[in-house]
């Protein structure tokens, strides 16, 4: 399977051009079936990524319950934008070090009932999926998006609304967060979306962005600058070149694009 996981605003229509490019090749129609993950992208990144687990998880109990076909289980994923995050969070063990980025502490020392530490322990304390064998990000803002600092991300939490239950989870482990987390989110209880979640400020992404992938998995970066000069220094309208790299990858292809990448012909002949 290769899991297409879209990125924020947007829906599986923007791999059609990818999935007609590469199934129209014999061989990888013979050898890969294509599946998509269709999420609400406004809600924070972490609540996106447990879905993504969720169904992934859901699926191969599904189709192969006693773990028997060994094609099913040399998966990949390959996410756009907000969706390389959900992605990464499929492919690494994070242990304690995201809830400390935000909270200062370990999971185990929060003062919270039981049944609040299990919900953010299903957020944020991961282990990678032992079917994931392959990752592809394209122009993801693994340290974050340098759009999602200005006026778009007021802009964005003024068009979107959330759920409720979800407004209350985020509003409820505000207490517990670090005084600099805290003076990030303006001082004051509020929402988080997946557009504070992109900020370069938000240093659980910026902890995210630090952690190896697992040992069995390969990852591959795909990324897109725009303009003539030195592409390392450069973006792609949305995600500097700086954000979008990662070390520790098993390659690196820099295309001349925009910010959708997937739709660029180099890019999808590189996946």
């Amino acid at each position: 399977p290769v899991v297409l996981v879209h990125g924020t605003a947007s829906s599986p229509v923007w791999w059609v051009e990818l999935l007609n490019t590469l199934t129209a090749d014999p061989q990888i129609r013979e050898k890969y079936q294509f599946w998509y993950f269709v999420y609400t992208s406004n809600k924070p990144v972490a609540m996106s990524a447990a879905e993504l687990r969720d169904a992934l998880n859901e699926k191969m109990a599904l189709l192969d319950p006693q773990g028997k076909d060994m094609a099913l289980r040399q998966m990949v994923v390959a996410g756009h934008s907000q969706g390389g995050l959900l992605t990464k969070f499929t492919a690494v063990d994070t242990g304690d070090s995201l809830v400390q980025s935000l909270t200062g502490k370990d999971l185990a020392s929060l003062d919270m009932p039981e049944e609040k530490k299990a919900q953010i322990g299903r957020l944020l304390v991961v282990k990678p999926l032992p079917f994931v064998k392959t990752v592809i990000f394209f122009s993801t803002p693994h340290r974050g998006s340098f759009q999602s600092k200005a006026w778009n991300r007021n802009l964005l939490r003024w068009l979107i609304s959330l759920p409720a239950n979800m407004v209350k989870t985020t509003m409820d482990t505000f207490d517990y967060m670090t005084d600099d987390v805290k003076k990030i989110m303006g001082g004051r209880k509020t929402v988080f979306t997946s557009a504070d979640g992109m900020s370069p400020d938000n240093p659980m992404l910026k902890v995210l962005a630090e952690i190896p992938l697992a040992p069995w998995i390969n990852g591959h970066s795909i990324i897109a600058v725009q303009g003539d000069g030195d592409p390392k220094l450069g973006d792609d309208g949305v995600v500097k070149y700086s954000s979008a790299h990662l070390d520790g990858m098993e390659s690196e292809f820099i295309v001349k694009s925009g910010h959708s990448s997937q739709l660029n012909p180099l890019a999808i002949d590189e996946m």
